[in-house]
């Protein structure tokens, strides 16, 4: 087994201040490797292979899995008030579907 890195030692692996890393550690742990504990103490301990494992995961540049593109018309109506450009999209086709029918609103009064 590798040796296990303490706080000061990530900050500098991860250009972090040992401060940021104690308090990520607490308030925002996703935002860290995955912490090893040892039983029965609270030091703040990582494993260099999880360190390494949980930078690969987070390189940027490489491209994300492709999602399957749904059609535009194909979708599920979504939950909710229609936003304005929805509502005012909607206004538009139906003043266009009234009036290519030869159906105005001043001849149904």
């Amino acid at each position: 087994m590798k040796a296990l890195l303490t706080v000061d030692q990530l900050s500098q692996y991860l250009h972090k201040s040992v401060a940021s890393i104690r308090s990520d550690a607490s308030r925002n742990p996703q935002s860290l490797p995955p912490i090893c504990r040892l039983p029965g103490t609270k030091r703040l301990l990582w494993r260099i292979e999880d360190v390494e494992n949980w930078l690969a995961e987070h390189v940027e540049g490489v491209a994300p899995p492709q999602r399957p593109t749904i059609a535009f018309d194909d979708h599920k109506p979504r939950r909710g008030r229609p936003t304005k450009a929805e509502q005012l999209a909607r206004q538009r086709q139906l003043q266009t579907s009234g009036t290519s029918r030869g159906v105005s609103s001043s001849a149904r009064a």
